[in-house]
């Protein structure tokens, strides 16, 4: 019985690592990548394609399983937040999904 617990735990830990060895950040790219936290179950919405689509930017939602450097994705998340001030103002902050990485953290700084 142990033993099956821990080779489970084992094969989740590995699956995490392998999905946080996958992901590549890309700053310099045309399309910016914002990264939220979701569930088991999306959480991108049509508003949220809507919101992709005219500020060119995607979403990566990381589901249930947190990314092991949170940190990282934050700040890789606040300088996409900086360019999309450069370019559209504020406006882009009252249509942002508001569980995006690190964003309410980036929000009370710039206030």
């Amino acid at each position: 019985m142990n033993y099956k617990i821990i080779a489970f735990l084992l094969f989740f830990s590995w699956q995490s690592f392998a999905q946080e060895k996958e992901i590549q950040i890309e700053i310099n790219t045309k399309t910016k990548t914002i990264y939220i936290i979701g569930g088991i179950a999306s959480t991108i919405t049509n508003e949220d394609i809507a919101f992709s689509k005219k500020y060119n930017i995607q979403y990566y939602d990381f589901g249930c399983v947190a990314p092991l450097d949170f940190d990282k994705y934050e700040k890789a998340n606040a300088q996409v937040f900086e360019n999309l001030t450069a370019n559209f103002g504020k406006q882009w902050e009252k249509e942002i999904k508001s569980s995006a990485m690190g964003f309410s953290g980036w929000k009370k700084v710039k206030k």
